[in-house]
């Protein structure tokens, strides 16, 4: 039975919405430093006070959007299918597939990993948290890989998928840097998970 939700919860999360989309244009815009809450409060045609009801920091406003981004591409995250393509092509079309669906963000995407990089720290808890969505699909990918008997039987997956997980933000921070077309990126993709695919398959392919 879906639990019905009161007109106030819906102003509520309507408000919240608002001043969260509103944020992150700015941010995609000027850069995390150059706003200020007065600018988003204004921008949103909210309060001051009523920004901070909601978010406490500039910072808890980028990791807001950033895991609920994450939360609404799952669903189309794990409908990836690996089919028969070599272990390289999957793995280079399942990070170019991330990089698809976040192209519309990408300005935010830069300011996001500004500020993860600059305050690793502060913003570990969240990207554990993160990986609550972006686990799974990929787990799958490898299991896929591995019930066609292409992975060698000595690799353990966690590790597999944290190795992955290593390269796949270091390509990440390269898309953001170089942006649109992202020829060079695509080029780094495919070429480093030929690289990566050779140190974890059973034979040559």
């Amino acid at each position: 039975m879906t639990a019905v939700i009161s007109r106030r919860e819906r102003k509520k999360i309507a408000a919240r919405d608002r001043i969260l989309s509103t944020a992150i244009e700015l941010f995609s815009r000027r850069g995390l430093g150059t706003v200020t809450i007065d600018d988003i409060a204004a921008a949103a045609d909210v309060g001051k006070g009523t920004v901070y009801n909601y978010f406490a920091t500039k910072e808890d406003i980028v990791v807001a959007f950033m895991a609920g981004l994450e939360a609404r591409l799952a669903p189309e995250i794990a409908r990836f299918k690996p089919g028969k393509r070599p272990a390289h092509r999957v793995l280079a079309d399942y990070i170019l597939l991330h990089f698809r669906l976040k192209e519309r963000y990408h300005p935010f995407v830069r300011v996001f990993l500004a500020q993860m990089f600059g305050d690793t720290e502060r913003f570990l808890p969240y990207m554990v948290e993160m990986q609550k969505y972006t686990d799974p699909p990929l787990q799958s990918v490898f299991a896929a890989l591995a019930e066609r008997g292409l992975l060698r039987p000595d690799i353990d997956l966690p590790h597999l998928t944290l190795s992955f997980k290593t390269i796949h933000l270091g390509l990440t921070a390269l898309w953001a840097v170089e942006g649109p077309p992202f020829q060079h990126t695509i080029e780094a993709v495919r070429h480093q998970m030929q690289i990566f695919t050779e140190g974890i398959l059973r034979t040559a392919q």
